[in-house]
C-alpha cells in the first residue's frame, strides 16, 4: 500500500463526478486516521475499505494518504479534498434530517382531498371511515384545486376524472355522482329564480339548466354544488343539486330524473409515496366500502 496511485488514464477535465459512497468512505478514513477504525465505523471489512480507497485514488489520479505502519496521514491534495468531503458529509446529514422531519409519522392523520360536494359526503361519513380504517384520524381537504400527491400535499384524492398519466399514480373508479334539478316543496318551480353554473365549472350542467329555463333569466351562477343546494333550500331557487344531498332533504322536490350526461365518475387516486403507509391503505379500503354501500344514493337511485 505504500506505492502512489497510478495516474488516471483520463484526460484533464474528463473526470466523472465521484460517487457519494466513495466520498463518504474517504471522509470517514480521513476522520479516523486508520483503515481499521474506519472499517468499524462503517460496518465494513478492513479489506473492503482498503480496496475502495485504492480504487478511489486510482479514479481521481491522486494519492490521498501517506501510508505509515499503523496510521494514514493526508497528503496535501488529500487534506484539501478532505475539507470538501466534510462539507458533502454535512450536507448529506442535513438532507437525511430534513427527510426524517418531512416524512409523515406512522400515526399521522391521513389527508383526503375532494371537491366540496364529495367533501360533504365524506364528512357525513367521517366516523364510519375512521372506524373502518381502525381508528385512523382523517383530515378532509375541501378544494377544487388539484393537490400534488407526489409532493405529499395530500395522501388520497377523490377526483371526478381519470388518474394522471405520470408514473407512480394508482386509481380506481368507485362510483358516479349524479345531479338533478330540485326546488323547495313550498315554491312554484315555474316562477322560482334559477341558479346555474359557470361554463368553466360544467358546461353540461349549464346547458341542462338553460334548457329547463326556456328563456327565463338566470339569477346567478354558482360553481360550488353545496352552495347551490343552499340556494335551493334557503332562497327558494331552482338549481342542480347532487342527488345524495337533495334526496336526503325532505323539504326539497326533485323535478326530473337526473340526466346521465351531467354525471361525473368518481375515482380514488393515490401515489406510491403515500401508499407506503399502512394507514393510507386502510383508509382506501374504508373509502371503497363506503362508496360501494352508498352507490344507489350517489347515483340518485335511493328513494
Amino acid at each position: 500500500m505504500g506505492q502512489p496511485a497510478p495516474a488516471s488514464s483520463r484526460r484533464d477535465g474528463d473526470l466523472a463526478a465521484p460517487g457519494w459512497d466513495d466520498i463518504g468512505i474517504f471522509h470517514t478514513i480521513a476522520e479516523c486516521g486508520s483503515l481499521a477504525l474506519a472499517a468499524v465505523r462503517l460496518g465494513l471489512s478492513e479489506a473492503t475499505i482498503a480496496r475502495r480507497l485504492k480504487a478511489f485514488e486510482r479514479e481521481l489520479g491522486l494519492l490521498l494518504f501517506r501510508r505509515g505502519a499503523n496510521r494514514l496521514s493526508l497528503t496535501a491534495a488529500g487534506a484539501e479534498l478532505a475539507r470538501e468531503a466534510s462539507l458533502v458529509a454535512a450536507a448529506a446529514g442535513r438532507f437525511a434530517s430534513c427527510a426524517r422531519a418531512t416524512r409523515p409519522l406512522a400515526d399521522a392523520p391521513v389527508r383526503v382531498t375532494a371537491t366540496t360536494s364529495i367533501s360533504l359526503f365524506l364528512t357525513r361519513n367521517a366516523t364510519a371511515i375512521s372506524a373502518g380504517a381502525g381508528g385512523v384520524e382523517l383530515v378532509i381537504i375541501s378544494t377544487r384545486d388539484r393537490l400534488d400527491l407526489a409532493r405529499g400535499d395530500a395522501d388520497i384524492a377523490v377526483r371526478m376524472h381519470r388518474i394522471p398519466d405520470e408514473p407512480g399514480y394508482y386509481g380506481q373508479k368507485v362510483g358516479r355522482l349524479v345531479q338533478a334539478l330540485y326546488v323547495r316543496r313550498d315554491v312554484d318551480p315555474t316562477t322560482a329564480p334559477i341558479i346555474s353554473v359557470s361554463r368553466e365549472t360544467s358546461s353540461r350542467i349549464d346547458e341542462h339548466i338553460l334548457a329547463f329555463a326556456q328563456g327565463r333569466p338566470i339569477a346567478a351562477r354558482v360553481g360550488d354544488s353545496a352552495a347551490r343546494y343552499e340556494s335551493v333550500r334557503s332562497a327558494g331557487a331552482v338549481s342542480m343539486v347532487p342527488c345524495f344531498m337533495g334526496d336526503a332533504d325532505e323539504t326539497l322536490l326533485r323535478l326530473a330524473p337526473p340526466p346521465d350526461r351531467t354525471a361525473d365518475e368518481i375515482f380514488l387516486v393515490t401515489h406510491e409515496v403515500s401508499r407506503q403507509r399502512p394507514a393510507v391503505i386502510a383508509v382506501l379500503a374504508a373509502l371503497r366500502k363506503l362508496f360501494r354501500e352508498n352507490r344507489a344514493l350517489l347515483e340518485g337511485q335511493a328513494p
